[in-house]
């Protein structure tokens, strides 16, 4: 078998070239999207290990502020200053955690910043007086 290559350069082959002007595909649009969202993943898993840090502090401080608080005495005065102090951070503990996304581990530590929080609404409300 030969091949004539007159025959295949006689064909009706479209020699256009594109024009250089830049079109945005859709293609284009997803990947920059895509990207932007790998950049910003890695930022946030950064700031996860950050604020698993701070929320895991906040919570250490709590337990031990309720441990002592067990172990001494508390006035009317002193309850009322250490439950504001539990509940803010209580709160502070369910802020940082609106944050992060959503895992096992954010539903324990939503239960221990609850915990937290109405522990001292009790130490306010002088249970432990």
């Amino acid at each position: 078998m030969e091949i004539y290559f007159k025959t295949l350069l006689e064909g009706n082959f479209n020699t256009n070239i594109p024009s250089s002007k830049r079109v945005n595909s859709t293609f284009e649009e997803y990947l920059k999207i895509a990207l932007a969202e790998i950049k910003e993943e890695k930022v946030s898993k950064e700031n996860y290990w950050e604020k698993l840090g701070e929320i895991l502090q906040k919570i250490e401080i709590g337990f031990q502020v309720l441990e002592a608080s067990t172990i001494e005495g508390l006035s009317f005065s002193s309850s009322e200053t250490l439950g504001d102090f539990l509940l803010s951070q209580a709160l502070e503990i369910d802020k940082l955690l609106d944050n992060l996304p959503e895992e096992g581990s954010k539903n324990l530590f939503k239960e221990l910043a609850f915990f937290i929080g109405i522990e001292a609404q009790k130490i306010k409300q002088g249970y432990y007086s």
